[in-house]
């Protein structure tokens, strides 16, 4: 009895103790849990970035579409705006087979029995990823956004298409690879009124809305910094300094190349776009009400052109720039916007009417699908180009300007309408009617350019190679199908119509094809059809 009653004495001392012990441990509190909420404050899909005020939306889509056009490019004559010229009666030495009688600068005759040099049938794969952060600030929303684009392109009618590796001896063009790459397509900083980074342009309206393929008018990304002031009653204000590069077209030239000496004392051996020494400057006026919206806009083009020496023996250094020609080309703007929701919900009509002289880029379409561009849309089409496919005489690249022996870079005149209507046959169900007038005009000494010597210093009249004048008319329309919301199964369907002016210099149709080359075709007709899924998310 006496040990058991020690036993438990000494149990118990050490459960005392060791009690004692473990409060004098310290302790340590699970950390909350940062859920994260729902931030209502923007608009559906925003969340609180956890431990922050920012809030947050992530979004992306995915794009997959098929592009079938048939090809008409058997041959390939005209030359890139004016930068080759076309001459008749010439002592030049000629380019491949192309007769004496026929001199054709730019590039040598593409025959045709090489097969197709474009690829009927083009694919794409397309995902984009964005995020937008907005936080509130004592002068308003803090506003980032960002979004990324990732391209897979097949054929060379789809996004990323373009020609292949040119044939030895110039002769006709393989198929053009399958590309991948990576844009940047937005990324901007608003604040207090202030917008800073790659935006869309200020000056854009309609912006290829409804259609798959660009239309004819102003849908550029550009870098831009601009301020916004809100008036009340859903009017505002852009001023907008934007960067050159996104805007501008190419330059073209009838300067005499290097097989031509200008009056006796040296060549042009090449012509383009001169350093950009200003940005270009946008401002617009915008109301959007419930019935719909309203804009007009102007724009400053700087246009910079330089022509280049080549030595013909008389001192003059290669490479020395021997015209430099500095204009201010300028752009305007008016589009209408209607909410037709009288005929159906969601049913929109839109207007754009934009004149421009010396500002081909403000007109010609999605500045993405600029020749030579870095970036591409899935709205890729023709671009600055013109009619898809070229007809032997009929491709070319329009210009902000053309040099000229008049010694200074003449602007072009151009003029874009466009007109685009939505409607929803059911809540998942609609179609859209879209077209597009293009014009473009260049001065007469750009079509018509003569030099009262020619051949090696000689004394006889020589006729260079004209610009040619250009008219378009696109029409297309398409059918969409929306099983779930953010979800479109669509198809589209277009014709587009060229008319290109006879280049001046060019020989009669008889003479082309006496030398074995095709005749000219001033109107050519095109056809594309596009089927295309996309989800939003």
């Amino acid at each position: 009895m006496k040990v058991k009653s020690l036993l438990l004495g000494a149990a118990a001392g050490l459960v005392t103790v060791a009690a004692s012990q473990a409060a004098d441990l310290p302790t340590r509190k699970a950390a909350p849990v940062n859920y994260v909420r729902v931030c209502d404050a923007y608009g559906a899909g925003f969340f609180y970035i956890p431990g922050t005020d920012t809030c947050l939306r992530v979004g992306g889509s995915v794009l997959a579409q098929t592009r079938i056009q048939g090809s008409s490019q058997m041959y390939a004559m005209a030359p890139n705006a004016g930068l080759g010229q076309i001459i008749a009666g010439t002592t030049a030495t000629a380019v491949g087979a192309v007769p004496t009688s026929v001199y054709y600068a730019g590039s040598a005759y593409r025959p045709a029995g090489l097969g197709l040099t474009r690829d009927q049938v083009g694919y794409d794969a397309i995902g984009a990823i964005e995020l937008d952060a907005r936080t509130q600030s004592p002068w308003g929303t803090v506003r980032s956004f960002v979004r990324i684009r990732s391209v897979f392109g097949s054929g060379v009618n789809a996004t990323t298409g373009a020609y292949g590796a040119l044939l030895p001896g110039g002769s006709g063009f393989v198929a053009g690879p399958a590309k991948d790459f990576t844009y940047l397509d937005k990324a901007f900083i608003q604040f207090a009124g202030i917008t800073m980074g790659r935006v869309q342009s200020f000056f854009d309206f309609y912006t290829d809305n409804f259609n798959y393929e660009s239309l004819r008018g102003s849908n550029q990304n550009v870098w831009a910094l601009a301020y916004t002031a809100a008036f009340g009653g859903g009017m505002s204000a852009t001023l907008s300094i934007e960067d050159n590069y996104s805007h501008r077209g190419p330059v073209a030239s009838v300067l005499p190349q290097s097989n031509y000496t200008f009056p006796g004392f040296f060549n042009f051996g090449g012509a383009g776009i001169a350093a950009a020494q200003i940005p270009n400057v946008v401002a617009n006026l915008r109301i959007d009400q419930p019935w719909g919206s309203a804009q007009i806009a102007g724009a400053i083009n700087p246009v910079r052109a330089v022509a280049y020496a080549v030595p013909t023996g008389s001192g003059t250094p290669a490479g020395m720039p021997l015209i430099v020609a500095n204009k201010i080309g300028w752009a305007v703007s008016g589009g209408l916007k209607f909410n037709l929701d009288m005929l159906s919900p969601g049913d929109q009509l839109w207007l754009q009417a934009i004149y421009a002289q010396g500002a081909i880029g403000y007109v010609s379409g999605a500045n993405m699908a600029f020749v030579g561009s870095p970036n591409l849309t899935p709205a890729y089409g023709i671009g600055v180009a013109r009619t898809s496919n070229a007809y032997g005489w009929g491709n070319a690249t329009d210009a902000d300007c053309v040099l000229t022996l008049a010694g200074t870079c003449e602007l072009s005149k151009a003029l874009a309408v466009t007109a685009a209507l939505k409607h929803y046959w059911s809540p998942t169900l609609s179609s859209a009617l879209f077209g597009s007038y293009y014009a473009v005009n260049y001065s007469q000494n750009a079509l018509t350019p003569v030099t009262m010597t020619g051949g090696a210093g000689g004394a006889t009249p020589m006729a260079l190679g004209g610009i040619s004048n250009y008219k378009e008319v696109r029409i297309g329309t398409n059918l969409v199908w929306s099983p779930v919301k953010n979800f479109d199964i669509g198809g589209e369907i277009a014709w587009i119509r060229g008319i290109t002016s006879r280049p001046f210099g060019l020989p009669n149709d008889y003479t082309l094809a006496a030398t074995g080359l095709p005749t000219f075709h001033g109107v050519n007709d095109s056809f594309y059809g596009k089927i295309r899924m996309v989800r939003a998310f």
